[in-house]
C-alpha cells in the first residue's frame, strides 16, 4: 500500500479574520509534510503532531489587534483547527504502522517459543 507523504489539513480561519474576508474564503488549508519522519517511532509521531499544531497557528494567523476578543478568537480557531486535523494525523500514523507490522514492536524483533 502506498502511503502519501503529505496530507492537507483543513483549518478554519479565525473568526476575527472572517469579518474582513468574503464568506467563500473562510476555510484555508495547509499541507503538512512528513516524508522525513519515521512514523514508527514515538518521537517522529510527536513531531508530526507538532507540525499540525504549527500549521493551525499559521492558518489562523495572528490577531490584527491586541484586543482580548481577537486573542480569544485566534485561540479558538487554533484549538478547533487542531481538533479537526489531529484525527487525520492519527489515521496517517495508524496506516503507516499497519503497513509496517514490525514497526509497532519498535526496532526489536520478537522471538518466542
Amino acid at each position: 500500500m502506498a502511503i502519501p507523504k503529505l496530507f492537507a489539513t483543513t483549518l478554519l480561519a479565525a473568526s476575527a479574520l472572517a469579518i474582513s474576508v468574503p464568506a467563500s474564503a473562510d476555510w484555508k488549508s495547509k499541507q503538512v509534510g512528513y516524508e522525513d519522519l519515521d512514523l514508527a517511532t514515538s518521537e517522529d509521531q510527536a513531531r508530526l503532531k507538532t507540525r499540525v499544531k504549527q500549521a493551525a497557528k499559521q492558518v489562523c494567523g495572528s490577531p490584527r489587534g491586541f484586543s482580548l476578543k481577537e486573542r480569544l478568537d485566534q485561540r479558538r480557531c487554533e484549538s478547533e483547527s487542531i481538533a479537526r486535523a489531529m484525527p487525520k494525523a492519527e489515521r496517517t500514523i495508524a496506516a503507516y504502522l499497519q503497513s509496517r507490522p514490525l514497526a509497532s514492536l519498535g526496532d526489536k524483533a520478537m522471538v518466542g517459543n
